[in-house]
């Protein structure tokens, strides 16, 4: 019994050990797997943080590119002597960060490349991903060669739509140019690195941004385009991960209305319109050549070219840019037929003038916006003047009959609404 009690005593300090032991590798299994799920939270945050942190850097990168992008704009004139306002570079098409000194492309088409940080005095912009941005911009506002016309009704290019193909921005291809930060490769995407024997050569890829565009954004756009496309703004982490900033023609010329001497430039292209129109007066046959219509006397119609017109080649440039937004009248005999009603400007205290004309310049301002909009991008809403001129002056333009009554010369009541108030010049 002795010996059973002994044997007894003697297998319980064996037993507890084993339980010991057994118990201390399940809380040894337990906190590897709580150190483990702490472990995969922890790299989820981070990686939540980081991505976070990489969309932010996009945005910046984004805001900045589009930031030099309108100052480009704005500076033109300064940069390019006896040149108006409002256009944008070419993108780069050698991957060296600068624009081409070259056409990009045909008059009127749109281009895409990378974006040409170096011509607008950029550090090499990257996105969260460490990766070059690419650029599109409108045929109607690149630089060479320049469009025909650019002002305030020129239509962009571009229309911004998210994944569910719904408009985010440029409603109607209003959109000028477009910014991608195309984010981290998708599957099937093989980015080619830098050519290090390229030497000024900085971005990932080739010197070919047509052959290089599948490889980096999430459609393969065309390098050259004439119609207008859509460019999708994508989710980080999605299938469609291109995320883009753009501008459009109202953000050019909402900054552009902000340059003191912009008020002076309508007038310009009203002066050069009302020159070439005194000329006219000597030479009835080029009145009647340019009239559209002939009623009671008055002859009414729209300015051709600047060559066409007379312009003097100093003012060419901004007559042509601007030629779409004048109409002007003109009396077919040698006497005064029109009547004009006139103040000095929209932030004048004078009292408006009665005046008898021998012609008259119409410059019909800012399109209206809110519930009744004047529309001016085909062919067809150009020619209305009811997209132009409004109250007396469209009903004396349309009628034949009747006066006109506006400002002599542009000016800004508010910076935040458009100036849509007709401009006239009478020629006595």
């Amino acid at each position: 019994m002795a010996a059973a009690k002994q044997r007894g005593i003697a297998m319980i300090p064996r037993l507890f050990p084993r339980r010991a032991r057994g118990g201390t590798l399940l809380a040894i299994v337990i906190l590897l797997l709580l150190a483990a799920n702490a472990t995969l939270a922890a790299a989820r945050h981070l990686l939540h943080q980081s991505g976070r942190r990489a969309e932010a850097h996009s945005a910046a990168t984004l805001a900045e590119a589009k930031a030099a992008l309108l100052g480009y704009a704005i500076g033109y004139p300064e940069l390019h002597p006896g040149q108006g306002p409002g256009y944008l570079p070419c993108p780069d098409d050698a991957n060296t960060g600068s624009a081409p000194g070259v056409a990009c492309h045909a008059r009127g088409l749109g281009a895409f490349g990378r974006f040409p940080y170096r011509t607008l005095g950029l550090p090499i912009p990257t996105d969260g991903r460490g990766q070059c941005l690419w650029y599109a911009v409108s045929g109607s506002f690149k630089h060479n060669p320049k469009a025909l016309t650019l002002n305030w009704d020129s239509s962009g290019q571009f229309e911004i739509v998210d994944t569910a193909g719904r408009t985010l921005g440029g409603e109607g291809h209003s959109a000028v140019a477009v910014l991608i930060a195309p984010g981290p490769p998708l599957p099937g995407q093989e980015r080619p690195p830098a050519a290090v024997a390229m030497g000024a050569q900085r971005c990932p890829g080739s010197d070919n941004p047509a052959a290089d565009l599948p490889a980096f954004l999430d459609r393969a756009y065309d390098s050259g385009f004439a119609e207008g496309i859509a460019i999708t703004h994508g989710l980080p982490g999605s299938n469609a991960n291109d995320i883009v900033a753009w501008l459009t023609v109202d953000d050019i010329f909402n900054a552009l209305r902000l340059r003191p001497d912009f008020p002076a430039l309508i007038d310009t292209a009203l002066d050069a319109a009302a020159t070439a129109l005194q000329a006219w007066l000597d030479d009835p046959s080029l009145i009647a050549a340019h009239a559209e219509t002939i009623v009671d006397g008055r002859a009414h119609g729209r300015f051709p070219g600047a060559a066409a017109s007379g312009v003097a080649p100093e003012a060419a440039d901004i007559h042509d840019n601007w030629r779409d937004q004048l109409r002007f009248v003109a009396c077919t005999g040698e006497t005064a037929c029109l009547t004009a009603t006139l103040a000095d400007s929209a932030t004048s205290n004078a009292s408006a003038v009665a005046e008898a004309c021998r012609a008259i310049v119409l410059f019909g301002g800012e399109r209206l916006r809110g519930d009744t909009p004047q529309r001016r991008r085909t062919g067809t809403e150009r020619a209305d003047p009811a997209q132009y001129l409004e109250g007396e002056n469209l009903a004396s333009y349309t009628t034949g009959a009747g006066g006109y009554n506006g400002f002599r010369h542009y000016t800004i009541i508010d910076r935040r609404q458009p100036a849509s108030e007709d401009i006239v010049r009478c020629i006595p």
